[in-house]
């Protein structure tokens, strides 16, 4: 095609049953932008495994994370139970109620559990060993006794933060919340 002669022209030129896109008015690039309308974005579903559900998760807002008045009353709680029961009793609660509610035996009768603080998912019996063995027992029990007791205070004023989790929880990356039916 002669790019001289206009499209008019250039039409009147082109054989029989071949046509030609029309030419464009303005240059790409240039003139005002064209109006998209605004369209909420969707939420990012992964991909489904056939057989397997998929659930979309989100960090736990703060409104649903449980105060200072309840996790204390479930150490409490879990305090007398250890003494009734002579640990033996708890221990042994406590390892059938990390793999199945994700809690310790007092969160358990109040109702509570412990979940991931960025996805909401509940840990695992693994993560809950972790959490409450590992960090809370050893690495918090030896750091408490290195600075006579003052980061077992941290711990509890920490609470009572914007957060809601103790030092624990920051470690673990988890929060309590009420369980939910």
């Amino acid at each position: 095609m002669n790019m001289d002669k206009s499209p008019a022209e250039a039409t009147a030129e082109t054989p029989a049953g071949v046509t030609t896109a029309p030419a464009p008015t303005q240059a790409a690039g240039f003139g005002p932008a064209p109006v998209v309308p605004a369209v909420p974005a969707a939420p990012v579903v992964p991909a489904q495994v056939p057989g397997y559900p998929v659930h979309v998760t989100q960090a736990v807002p703060k409104e649903l994370r449980v105060g200072a008045g309840a996790r204390f009353g479930a150490y409490l709680l879990n305090l007398l139970l250890a003494v009734v029961t002579l640990g033996i009793g708890w221990l042994a609660w406590a390892m059938v109620t990390w793999s199945t509610d994700s809690a310790n035996p007092g969160q358990k009768l109040l109702g509570l559990s412990i979940v991931k603080k960025d996805t909401g998912a509940r840990l695992t019996w693994g993560e809950m060993f972790v959490r409450n063995f590992l960090l809370g027992g050893l690495v918090l029990g030896f750091l408490s006794t290195i600075t006579l007791s003052i980061v077992a205070w941290i711990n509890l004023f920490k609470i009572f933060g914007s957060e809601k989790q103790n030092l624990v929880d920051s470690m673990a990356g988890s929060v309590v919340v009420k369980r939910s039916a």
